[in-house]
């Protein structure tokens, strides 16, 4: 069975979007790592400067201020620094999806079997 997008274009050499399907995963994968590592970065900050506001004798609500004001210095410095590399991913990741929906090919999302019994065993 071959596959027609909407102009009419013969789309079987798409293997049933399993390319398309790859490159999205590859992309979202990017992403993923990428703020996997940004919230790695933070973390550890978070945890070095709390332990030197607690050698300094700075603790409670000051020290939940201070933690804040730098846990959003972070932030924003890290979408400073890594702010385009997101956005080419992000880009990327739609623009792979807009095609994808635009030739018509079938995800491959594999749906959850229902088992039909409804009984328990122990």
């Amino acid at each position: 069975m071959a596959w027609k997008c909407l102009f009419g274009a013969n789309l079987s050499h798409f293997f049933y979007g399993q390319i398309m399907q790859s490159i999205l995963d590859t992309l979202v994968g990017f992403i993923l790592m990428l703020m996997g590592l940004i919230v790695a970065a933070i973390s550890f900050v978070e945890v070095i400067a709390r332990n030197a506001l607690n050698s300094v004798g700075i603790h409670g609500t000051i020290q939940t201020i201070v933690l804040l004001l730098l846990f959003v210095a972070l932030v924003v410095g890290a979408f400073r620094v890594f702010g385009r590399l997101l956005a080419v991913l992000l880009l990327a990741a739609f623009i792979v999806y807009g095609v994808h929906a635009l030739l018509g090919i079938p995800h491959n999302i594999s749906a959850q079997v229902v088992p039909q019994e409804k009984t328990i065993n122990f």
